[in-house]
């Protein structure tokens, strides 16, 4: 009961007098009891909430029933048949409140001191506990008919945890085994294959762009990094497409929703609009100190080309990749330069990056050239399987994206299921939202940037955390792809093929005469002809050797190909060096 003093009460009043015309405090609203009870669904009989009213000072007796402290109430008939019954039947009373009661009415007084109004008294709640087999509603009606109670009503019960979305993972052929998908699942099974091996932690992959809900219930806990000097914002004030991109390589393998092709990887996010402006630059080179070889770097982004015309208003034909501004072009050789797998997305502009529209203007920079290639792996958007409900022929090339020689790797550009939109699923909020048509080069990117960090994860697993180039990485994913398929379009339209983890993985692990470069066999297992085949890869962007492990020449492991593996071959040729190692 909030209680006061007696010296109080008397400077209270003498107050009052003073002030004359003080408003008193704003009165509460007193509830209105049930003409007969009803318990709803969500409510609990088993527990009863009770308020006695403010004017009096209940307490608990010895046996834990409620009495007046001040004597003068709950001394009724009706009053002490109600506690009896209550008792007799083993119901049991506790004050809901966890404070003493004088530091309760303590902090209610001060309460209502600093707000002006008018609060309950809290020390009058009680909790009673109602055993099975009662009729709960009858011990309500025999409450509220009392004076003495305010209020009598049984307690909430915890809100129903939302309903949990289906699992998707069947409808993500993606995942599948070649030619459907990149084989991811068959790859968890391997050690490092789901994006963290052990010997080396896990794959950083970072996306650049925008459009994050970070707090998707099917995504991981996420890096979220930017330069500190700037201030990062949305500029379509949205939060779908970056969601949909993580889903795709990280959404967490708990048998709801989806799963992504990568999902131990590390996953970073940095915002790419910071100060109201498009500062991809800033972003990556904020990124460069926080990633090493070995780590990939997804950039979900497209630029504005010289055929990019803005009409109709929301057209993406024109929009050519990124590193056609020449700075971010600096920025991702630098990146790769350094051991990080740059993946970029080709863009949906319907351009020809071969046209010769790209080898003139822009200030004599023309990235798509083969003399200049950055080293990232360019992206371009196929045709899903027709059992996914792929809209032209499996690994054609889709409508709207770019190709060229310049392209190398495909995804699926279409019926991609991930987390974000919700059109799919949308109950229980945001957080539980996923869509079955995420597309563009925008989900075809992180199923190429998931198959790349398949591969390192197994190969730094198996060399002690050493990476495989960005050069290798591309050659060995070209190599050893699902073709593109002729379909609408044709194959001369070039997106490259669709990665095969598994049969990357395979030429990476399958060793019959090290030094076999070009894989020939024959009588004399090596010979010129591997000795051309590897320098063509090495210098000239040529493919990579069938067997890796018989390109590494020297059989240390560490990275599979490199030029100490061409010093030992000519030393072995022309120089009666030791022999390749057996494998």
């Amino acid at each position: 009961m909030k209680k006061l003093t007696q010296l109080t009460t008397v400077a209270l009043s003498c107050c009052l007098l003073i002030v004359g015309t003080a408003d008193a405090f704003k009165e509460r609203t007193i509830p209105t009891k049930p003409d007969k009870a009803s318990i709803g669904s969500g409510y609990d009989r088993g527990h009863v909430e009770v308020k006695f009213i403010d004017e009096m000072d209940i307490g608990l007796s010895a046996d834990n029933t409620p009495i007046d402290r001040g004597n003068r109430a709950l001394k009724s008939a009706p009053a002490q048949s109600a506690i009896k019954t209550i008792a007799d039947a083993g119901g049991s009373w506790k004050r809901m409140v966890s404070l003493p009661e004088e530091e309760m009415d303590d902090l209610v007084n001060n309460a209502e001191k600093n707000l002006d109004r008018d609060i309950a008294d809290l020390n009058n709640y009680f909790i009673l506990t109602v055993p099975d087999g009662i009729r709960t509603e009858e011990w309500l009606d025999q409450l509220n008919s009392l004076a003495e109670v305010e209020i009598a009503v049984a307690m909430p019960l915890p809100a129903p945890l939302p309903v949990l979305p289906p699992n998707y993972q069947s409808n993500q052929g993606y995942l599948n085994n070649a030619t459907t998908g990149i084989g991811a699942s068959t790859a968890w099974a391997t050690t490092g294959g789901t994006g963290w091996p052990p010997a080396a932690g896990p794959i950083r992959i970072v996306d650049f762009e925008y459009s994050w809900n970070l707090n998707h219930l099917d995504l991981p806990s996420v890096w979220y990094t930017y330069n500190p000097s700037y201030t990062p914002s949305d500029p379509f004030s949205d939060d779908n497409h970056g969601t949909a991109v993580l889903g795709e390589m990280a959404s967490m393998n708990n048998g709801l929703g989806t799963v992504g092709a990568v999902y131990a990887s590390s996953m970073a996010v940095s915002p790419t609009y910071l100060n109201g402006a498009w500062q991809l630059g800033v972003a990556m080179t904020w990124m460069l100190s926080a990633t090493s070889a070995g780590d990939v770097w997804l950039i979900e982004q497209q630029m504005q080309g010289p055929n990019y015309t803005g009409s109709p208003p929301g057209t993406q034909d024109g929009l050519i990749p990124v590193e056609w501004w020449l700075s971010w072009y600096n920025i991702i050789v630098t990146a790769v330069g350094n051991g990080i797998h740059v993946v970029e997305a080709a863009g949906n502009g319907r351009e020809d990056l071969d046209n010769p529209v790209y080898s003139t203007l822009n200030g004599g920079h023309w990235p798509f050239l083969p003399a200049n290639n950055s080293g990232a792996i360019i992206v371009g958007a196929g045709a899903a399987p027709g059992a996914f409900g792929g809209s032209d022929v499996d690994r054609s090339r889709l409508w709207f994206s770019n190709w060229g020689s310049r392209v190398n790797l495909q995804g699926w550009g279409e019926r991609v299921y991930t987390t974000g939109y919700g059109n799919l699923y949308s109950a229980d909020g945001k957080n539980y939202w996923y869509t079955h048509d995420f597309s563009g080069t925008s989900s075809a990117s992180p199923i190429v940037a998931s198959a790349v960090a398949i591969i390192e994860g197994v190969n730094q697993q198996a060399s002690a955390g050493v990476p495989i180039s960005p050069a290798t990485m591309r050659s060995l994913l070209v190599s050893t792809g699902s073709p593109q398929q002729a379909g609408t379009y044709p194959v001369s339209q070039n997106i490259g093929p669709r990665p095969d983890v598994n049969a990357a993985l395979a030429n990476m692990t399958c060793c019959a005469n090290r030094g076999d470069v070009d894989n020939s066999g024959g009588g004399t297992p090596v010979d010129i002809g591997d000795l051309v085949y590897l320098v063509d890869f090495m210098f000239s962007g040529g493919p990579a050797p069938p067997c890796f492990d018989e390109g590494d020449v020297d059989g240390s492991g560490t990275p599979p190909i490199d030029i100490a593996d061409l010093v030992y071959l000519v030393d072995y040729m022309f120089n009666s060096g030791p022999a390749p190692p057996s494998c």
